[in-house]
């Protein structure tokens, strides 16, 4: 009798944690979507916490597109990196209140995107490789100032080698980590980040019909590719 109450408690909070897991919804995880709605948005330079110097213009063209694919207006990222770098602005760190007024005053941007780099880097140890890009994404109103959407990624791209012999393998997996380019792989990990937790913006096809899906209350997420 006390294991049959044991097991029953069990699945009373096993059904009940299945249920907290899934009762997060995009609306209410992210409900100033839902009420600002904006549409023309700002790619900012992201913040490079990595090592890599030419992670900055791969992601920021990457975050652009995976935008207009989720249904917003993206401003064009070179022309506006342009005019923040001949304006001395070109440093993230440094954007201020006043400059978010300014921004949305001469380019129309109802938000900007803020990101963070935190990793970008590439290992390989004997018969598999790894690709890792980790980042932080903030979409803050340039109206109230706040942040009305944020969330954290890790984009993994397992670069293993398919072949029985150990010698060829190690080579070949070496090969993939040395060649592998991080720019498509970035770009598809975003778009499909920008699927999974933001909203649908005003010229996606399910615009204003997405409220009830599944969202991660804890704002992240972990996205893994085999190669």
């Amino acid at each position: 009798m006390k294991n049959r109450m044991l097991w029953l408690l069990f699945a009373l909070l096993i059904t009940l944690g299945g249920c907290a897991i899934f009762s997060h919804t995009r609306q209410s995880v992210y409900p100033d979507m839902y009420t600002e709605k904006p549409v023309s948005i700002l790619v900012l330079p992201p913040i490079n916490n990595s090592g890599a110097a030419d992670a900055k213009e791969y992601f920021a063209c990457s975050l652009a597109e995976a935008l207009a694919l989720s249904g917003y207006y993206p401003l064009p990222v070179e022309a506006v990196f342009t005019i923040l770098r001949d304006e001395g602005m070109y440093d993230t760190e440094t954007i201020t209140p006043v400059v978010l007024e300014n921004l949305r005053k001469h380019f129309g941007a109802d938000a900007v995107l803020y990101s963070t780099i935190n990793k970008w880097d590439k290992k390989w140890f004997l018969i598999e490789g790894t690709l890792t890009v980790e980042s932080s994404l903030a979409l803050v109103s340039t109206l109230t100032m706040e942040t009305i959407w944020d969330y954290e990624t890790t984009i993994e791209i397992s670069l293993e080698s398919s072949s029985d012999n150990l010698l060829f393998a190690v080579l070949e997996s070496a090969v993939k980590t040395m060649s592998e380019d991080y720019f498509p792989n970035t770009r598809k990990a975003n778009i499909k980040t920008m699927q999974q937790a933001l909203p649908y913006g005003k010229y996606h096809p399910e615009h204003g019909l997405d409220a009830e899906k599944p969202a991660s209350a804890s704002k992240k997420g972990v996205i893994t590719v085999s190669k």
